[in-house]
C-alpha cells in the first residue's frame, strides 16, 4: 500500500511540478504580490518598463546578510532611474524581534513571507534567492544560494546596464538587423 500511495504521489508532482518550480533566465516574470513594512503595495506585473530586483532571505543567512547593503546602496544609487527592489525575508514568527532590529537599518523595499500575497515566482527552499526583472518582463538572472554572491560593482555594472539598456518598440527591429538590411540594399 505505501509503495501504491508513493507511486501515485510520484506521478502526482511529475505534473504538478512545474507549477511549483522557480521561473527560469527568459521566462516571463511571473505575478508575485505583497505588502511591504510601510504598508505599501508591490506588484511585479505593474512594474513592466522598470528593473526589479526581488530578493528573497532570511536573518540567520550570513550571505543574505552580505547581500543586504549592496542592494541597500544599488536600489538608492538607481531607484530614481528606473530600479526597484524587493527584498523578502522568509523567517518564521520567532525571529520577528531580530528582524525588526535588522530593517531598521535598510530603507528599501521589505516584506516579510506571510505579507507575500501571490508568489508564482520562487519556491523558496533556499536563501538566498534573487531574481533579476527585465525591463520587458522577462528573468534577466536568477542567483540560487550562498555560493553565488554579488558585490556593489559587479552585480552594479550589470543592473546599470539594464536599466540604460533601450527597448524596442514592438513593432521595431533590433538595431543591427536594420543596419543588415541597409548594407543589403547598397550592394
Amino acid at each position: 500500500m505505501r509503495f501504491l500511495f508513493s507511486a501515485l504521489f510520484s506521478v502526482f508532482l511529475l505534473f504538478v511540478s512545474p507549477a511549483w518550480a522557480d521561473a527560469g533566465v527568459g521566462d516571463d516574470a511571473p505575478a508575485l504580490t505583497a505588502t511591504t513594512r510601510d504598508g505599501q503595495k508591490f506588484d511585479l506585473s505593474a512594474l513592466k518598463g522598470k528593473v526589479v530586483v526581488v530578493n528573497f532571505w532570511a536573518s540567520w543567512c550570513v550571505p543574505c546578510g552580505a547581500q543586504m547593503p549592496v542592494l541597500e546602496a544599488l536600489w538608492r544609487q538607481y531607484h530614481s532611474q528606473g530600479l526597484e527592489v524587493l527584498s523578502v525575508n522568509v523567517d518564521g514568527a520567532s525571529t520577528r524581534k531580530v528582524l525588526k532590529d535588522i530593517v531598521k537599518v535598510f530603507t528599501l523595499p521589505i516584506a516579510t513571507l506571510n505579507n507575500v500575497g501571490k508568489n508564482d515566482l520562487a519556491v523558496v527552499d533556499s536563501v538566498p534567492k534573487l531574481f533579476v526583472i527585465g525591463k520587458d518582463g522577462k528573468v534577466k538572472k536568477v542567483l540560487n544560494g550562498p555560493s553565488q554572491t554579488i558585490t556593489e560593482a559587479g552585480f552594479g555594472a550589470e543592473l546599470k546596464e539594464l536599466i540604460e539598456a533601450k527597448e524596442p518598440k514592438p513593432d521595431e527591429k533590433p538595431a543591427e538587423k536594420t543596419e543588415e538590411k541597409k548594407e543589403e540594399k547598397k550592394e
